[in-house]
């Protein structure tokens, strides 16, 4: 790589860092606990020295090689999936949680659980940061070969962080629990999937397959900035830390969480195995009247879809993707409108399961046909199952 295109590759990794920084610089109430924040970033630096060191020490006895092995090999795609990504968000959850217990020690009674929720969120976000950037500088060190390298690996640290932001709000809730909470365990388990996923797509992949990382850390970010302005509207109604600091966003009628929790509920009745097996055959069928629409506009349209079955697809496989994928996706809200409408429920659970279940055989059959195709499947998840909520919400 080109001098110039280290300074571009550290000036973009430096800017989720800055971003990060400024956010809490915000919160009147983290601000006072600035330097934990920066202290969680240099140890999660450091873990990821190491760390990096013993992925290729057991690379090496493996005997398997990322740089000429295709990013689809059985053996490539296991050590990432099974291996090194578990290694990496395992080594960030260590120090995030020595800093907490340090934290809980030194705890002095008067805060909130709100409060301790902002805490828990904050060391596992910035213990990740650390450890994402340098796990970049290492790709692009050990593995980078221009500007192409460069897009891959920018988006990894806020990827990663985003994710481990989501057990570290768990952890901050249950803050009594610790780490030894149920809801901990599998958050942790579902973010380590979701992060498997995505280095999957951005580093073991062809180069169209990092434009399907946009809808999940487009995902992430907004369920970041929906997560923080619900706790600062909470914490601002118990009468806590209320500084003009903490406001990022102007205010809006966005449901709070508590409301998404209700929502959940069965309040009227049992859910019924019936509509949600009735749900899927639905979503299912407008998925399969989704990819025909797509074949009919693309061929309108004049877009080739055999651009996608290059070896190195280009610019001329975007358009195709991105139509298929919009058409797919559209199914999730229509039926999710259609089932709260045809049951008369007054809950989004049975929406919410029947778009599951749906993704899960889709998931089935994409397995059998393409195994690769899965990695993006589920990438693509949380947008599918965020629109069937929103269509089954709408039809309430």
């Amino acid at each position: 790589m080109s001098v110039l295109t280290w300074i571009a590759a550290i000036a973009l990794l430096a800017l989720p860092v800055a971003g990060h920084f400024g956010l809490l610089w915000r919160s009147s109430y983290l601000q006072i606990h600035y330097r934990r924040w920066l202290i969680a970033t240099a140890a999660g630096a450091a873990a990821a020295i190491p760390i990096n060191i013993v992925e290729l020490l057991l690379l090496r006895l493996t005997k398997i090689d990322l740089l000429t092995l295709p990013g689809s090999h059985p053996s490539a795609v296991l050590f990432s999936v099974l291996v090194a990504v578990p290694l990496e968000m395992a080594a960030v959850t260590l120090v995030a949680r020595a800093l907490w217990r340090m934290r809980r020690v030194a705890l002095r009674g008067g805060l909130s659980r709100a409060l301790e929720t902002q805490e828990g969120v904050a060391f596992a976000t910035s213990t990740a940061l650390g450890f994402g950037t340098i796990d970049s500088l290492a790709y692009l060190w050990l593995q980078g070969s221009g500007w192409w390298s460069v897009l891959r690996a920018v988006p990894w640290p806020a990827t990663f962080t985003l994710l481990c932001g989501i057990w570290g709000y768990v952890l901050g809730r249950y803050a009594g629990r610790g780490m030894r909470s149920r809801s901990f365990s599998s958050s942790w388990l579902v973010v380590t999937v979701f992060a498997a996923v995505a280095d999957q797509l951005l580093f073991r992949r062809n180069r169209v397959a990092l434009f399907a990382v946009a809808p999940l850390l487009l995902s992430l970010g907004l369920l970041a900035v929906w997560a923080w302005r619900d706790n600062r509207t909470t914490t601002s109604s118990k009468g806590h830390t209320s500084s003009s600091r903490v406001s990022l966003l102007p205010a809006s009628n966005s449901p709070s969480l508590d409301a998404i929790r209700e929502a959940f509920q069965r309040r009227d009745r049992p859910i019924k195995l019936s509509w949600i097996i009735f749900g899927a055959l639905v979503t299912s069928g407008l998925m399969a009247t989704g990819v025909v629409a797509a074949v009919f506009l693309a061929h309108k349209l004049g877009l080739d879809f055999s651009a996608v079955e290059r070896t190195d697809p280009g610019a001329d496989a975007l358009a195709p993707l991105t139509l298929l994928g919009l058409c797919v996706l559209a199914a999730f809200p229509v039926a999710g409108y259609l089932l709260a409408r045809a049951s008369g429920t007054h809950s989004v659970m049975e929406p919410a399961m029947a778009a599951s279940l749906a993704m899960v055989l889709v998931m089935v059959f994409m397995g059998l046909a393409a195994p690769v195709s899965i990695v993006f499947a589920v990438a693509f998840s949380p947008v599918a199952f965020a629109l069937s909520c929103i269509g089954a919400w709408m039809g309430l």
